[in-house]
């Protein structure tokens, strides 16, 4: 049996202990220089809830609010701003924020290969501004769980390492939410880059601006009812985190490949191919990233459940198989050009002729490039051109 890799232990402990730490020390500024709470602990906790719920939705936006927001509160000429209101940080996050605004906008108008390559940096932006708006905010907002679940008088009373007992709870709960919340409102921009079409971008990106403006509306209203609202919102995404963890990771090479043009240095010829599964029913849920082989009539698809549990390889017919190269990344199709089997990354666009070789398949152009070759013919027909019919079935 293959046991947990240490290296992930402490990677995980590297995450946790900072924030934890963070934490503790914000609700002991907070004890110590704060007077009575206004509010009462059942509101602070749903403010809290509904905070963290609002940053794991769009985290760069909810840190450059509150912080402004703090900011401008404090005059700007507060001796000791907190992080996240620091000027020094809100300056480069709100610029970020402003070019993706405007790349947003824009999007309609940029023609598809720029805008794949625009889709996957933003993408891998929204990871990055995801770590450093945890890592500024989730601490202040364990602190005021702690504080509302009367941490700070324990600590007090009881000492410290009282404290430090009630974040053995909330340090894992909240990192366990804001995780589930994220990577279910990331596979967002997960569907963004891997959607040739700019409309059904813009519809994704406004149904999320949608429920976080719900939230902040129902926050300004009562932090109870926007208690109401993040509750199933919390509930659902543990649910989908599952199947929204693989189609980020299937994103994620999509967005690795266009940007860093991995295609030269892949050897398919010899090596195994990496691929997901393309649909439901062949014996591992769809998306599960693994390598695929050829296996006379069949391919081995070997992949590792949960990437630390024992390998396992599944077989799937390999009859009459058809590899259609796709407008982002090629897929293998059994035989029927509905059945899809395996999706494969970018970097094998340019090697689909050596793959379909080596598997055995037939190949053909998808919709999207036979939809383009059949208006690049008609263009050069109207102009007088030859045209050259590259779509079909080799």
């Amino acid at each position: 049996m293959r046991v947990i890799r240490p290296s992930m232990l402490i990677a995980l402990a590297a995450v946790i202990a900072p924030l934890a730490i963070a934490a503790v020390a914000s609700a002991a500024q907070a004890a110590a220089a704060a007077p009575a709470a206004t509010e009462s602990r059942a509101a602070a906790v749903a403010t809290g809830v509904a905070q963290v719920t609002g940053l794991a939705i769009s985290p760069l936006l909810v840190l450059v609010a509150i912080g402004w927001t703090d900011f401008l509160r404090a005059g700007g000429t507060a001796a000791a701003l907190p992080l996240h209101a620091s000027p020094w940080l809100l300056g480069p996050c709100t610029a970020v924020l402003a070019m993706a605004l405007l790349k947003k906008c824009a999007s309609p108008a940029i023609p598809l290969p720029i805008r794949k390559l625009l889709d996957a940096a933003e993408y891998l932006e929204a990871k990055l501004s995801a770590l450093v708006a945890a890592g500024v905010l989730l601490p202040t907002i364990m602190a005021t769980f702690a504080a509302a679940s009367g941490g700070g008088a324990h600590a007090q009373a009881a000492g410290f390492a009282s404290e430090w007992a009630g974040y053995l709870w909330i340090v894992p709960a909240t990192l366990i939410v804001f995780a589930a919340v994220w990577i279910t409102f990331h596979a967002i921009d997960a569907l963004v880059v891997l959607s040739p079409f700019a409309l059904l971008d813009m519809v994704l990106v406004t149904l999320r601006a949608s429920v976080l403006g719900l939230i902040v509306v129902a926050l300004l209203v009562s932090p109870f009812l926007a208690l109401v609202l993040c509750v199933p919102i919390i509930v659902l995404s543990l649910l989908f985190a599952g199947w929204c963890v693989r189609l980020d990771l299937f994103a994620l090479c999509i967005a690795t490949d266009l940007l860093f043009r991995r295609g030269s240095s892949t050897t398919p010829h010899t090596e195994p191919v990496r691929a997901f599964l393309a649909r439901r029913g062949l014996g591992a849920p769809i998306r599960t990233m693994g390598h695929a082989v050829p296996s006379g009539g069949t391919i081995r698809f070997s992949y590792r459940p949960f990437f630390v549990l024992p390998k396992r390889t599944i077989e799937l017919r390999n009859e009459r198989s058809l590899l259609v190269r796709g407008a982002i990344w090629p897929t293998i199709h059994a035989g029927d050009p509905r059945r899809r089997l395996l999706s494969l990354p970018p970097r094998y666009t340019a090697h689909s002729s050596s793959i379909a070789a080596r598997f055995g398949a037939g190949e053909q152009d998808g919709a999207v490039l036979r939809a383009w070759h059949g208006l690049r013919g008609a263009i050069s027909t109207i102009l007088g051109a030859d045209s050259v019919d590259t779509a079909g079935v080799k």
